[in-house]
């Protein structure tokens, strides 16, 4: 990965309560696959002389990690078909060939813009967070303030690591210092990522405190960095550390599911104390100031209102209903979750201020996504959707936990925590005296619920050895899924091309 560089003039970080300011800030940002040298030199250029001296340029510096978040390839847009369209919860009709074609495990272009976005854009962030984690410890002040600042560059950059070896494997170049001019870093293996993700989380739990107020609401917690690592640990089928980890982060009395499940995917629910971290995004309105919004509910919203480019498979809308012919009996949580034409009521809910019987006729049987969408604002979507990403919630953490309690012999442990999380949502309580193979199938099927466009499905059929090609029985696309090459993205060509060190991933 040869990293080039270029000039960051500065943006504001969030909205409302957390709009912390990096304005006027030059930083350097990694630049990955870029296919051509600019020896330009702008005389107005921030450098690390000229910075990395104040506390405010450390604060600032930070922003501009966070604001990383925020872009197409990290959580702004194509994660969500990553993670999500590519599993067996979605699929997609795209009139635009190569997407399409992307959600079937097919990609001529090794540039194609998802999946260099996605690497891109991660490493970029990534950059942020290293500059932070170089250069604050040198910075003379508040001791307390700069090892916060430190916690929350590497909480940062393990959650991107965390995507970033999921997705694209263990191959991925492993950078946590800033580079040399003319480094070409090499691959690295995916144990070593995750010993780093490991180390990242454990020293920013040590340091980042149990929650904020005013503008600083919104940034990384110790809870946060606790429930990444559980976790991280998870992916690895750590059980018994995923477990310990994640009771930490349970006994945090300032977490708690809201009573309603609807609440989290709405503006008004951004920062709720079911929020262990999100990403705070802005609406059109913040653009000048560098905000930018969630594009996920126009991308794959409903027909219309956005551009339905990725859409619920039929076997994911069947899992709501105990008995998928009897459409009058079904989970709650998928009117929050999914458009569709329910019988029970009349017009079948609204869509964008309109029935959706009316937007796509009585008979319709389409189904659309509806979770992250303002479906409550007559007219279309905006690109810029000023709803948070919720990355984690504490409903997973539960959930998670149980899983890890499950697969540790621990199964009657587990139940309280599925359950807790099943009262919510207003269905009955799991069963009593479950076997572990049981339980492992309801936690399945009740992360699947609750957790659908969450970018956790992929992760749950991954760490379960499912992801293969015999999910076509629930979603047509796996089809085109190859064993031991579609599990993974391909290396961008272009970062292939300017690396000799960076391999490409099997299949590819």
């Amino acid at each position: 990965m040869k990293l080039r560089t270029l000039t960051l003039n500065g943006f504001s970080m969030s909205k409302r309560s957390f709009r912390v300011a990096a304005l006027s800030l030059g930083v350097s940002v990694a630049l990955v696959g870029c296919t051509q040298d600019l020896d330009i030199t702008n005389p107005n250029q921030k450098s690390t002389d000229a910075f990395w001296h104040s506390s405010a340029d450390a604060i600032k510096g930070i922003n501009a990690a966070y604001n990383g978040l925020e872009n197409n390839g990290t959580y702004g847009r194509w994660l969500g078909f990553a993670y999500d369209i590519r599993s067996d919860e979605g699929w997609s009709k795209s009139p635009w060939t190569d997407l399409s074609n992307f959600n079937k495990f097919t990609q001529s272009d090794y540039n194609f813009e998802p999946s260099r976005e996605i690497f891109q854009h991660h490493y970029q962030a990534i950059f942020r967070a290293n500059q932070v984690t170089d250069l604050v410890p040198g910075i003379n002040m508040d001791a307390t303030l700069r090892s916060r600042i430190v916690g929350e560059a590497q909480f940062i950059r393990a959650l991107l690591y965390f995507n970033l070896v999921n997705l694209y494997g263990g191959n991925i170049p492993l950078v946590v210092a800033m580079p040399n001019p003319g480094d070409f870093p090499p691959s690295s293996t995916e144990a070593a990522v995750y010993t780093q993700i490991e180390k990242d989380l454990t020293e920013a739990a040590a340091v980042l405190p149990t929650s904020y107020s005013g503008s600083d609401v919104g940034r990384a917690t110790k809870g946060a960095a606790l429930a990444m690592l559980g976790k991280a640990q998870l992916q690895q089928q750590k059980w018994a550390a995923a477990a310990a980890t994640l009771a930490q982060v349970i006994a945090m009395p300032q977490y708690d599911l809201v009573p309603k499940f609807a609440d989290n995917f709405v503006e008004a629910g951004d920062n709720n104390k079911e929020s262990v971290f999100e990403v705070q995004f802005g609406d059109e309105t913040m653009l000048s100031s560098g905000v930018r919004g969630q594009n996920y509910a126009k991308m794959i919203g409903a027909c219309g209102p956005g551009f339905c480019d990725g859409l619920p498979t039929q076997w994911y809308f069947d899992q709501f209903f105990p008995n998928p012919s009897n459409r009058l009996v079904y989970d709650p949580r998928l009117n929050a979750t999914l458009f569709w034409n329910r019988p029970d009521t009349v017009g079948g809910g609204d869509v964008y201020g309109q029935s959706f019987q009316s937007r796509y006729g009585a008979t319709s049987t389409d189904i659309y996504w509806k979770k992250w969408g303002e479906y409550y604002v007559p007219g279309d979507q905006n690109w810029d959707n000023p709803i948070n990403y919720k990355v984690i919630r504490f409903a997973d953490v539960l959930l998670m936990e149980a899983e890890a309690l499950n697969e540790s012999n621990q199964t009657a442990a587990a139940k309280p925590f599925v359950d807790r999380v099943r009262t919510r949502a207003g269905v009955a309580v799991l069963p009593a005296g479950l076997s572990q193979a049981a339980m492992r199938a309801a936690i399945m099927k009740e992360r699947l619920l609750e957790l659908g466009l969450e970018q956790e499905r992929w992760l749950d059929l991954k760490r379960h050895g499912l992801l293969n090609a015999s999910l076509v029985a629930n979603d047509p696309e796996f089809s085109f899924f190859t064993n031991g090459k579609s599990e993974l993205l391909p290396m961008p060509q272009a970062e292939v091309d300017l690396n000799p060190n960076v391999k490409q991933n099997p299949g590819w």
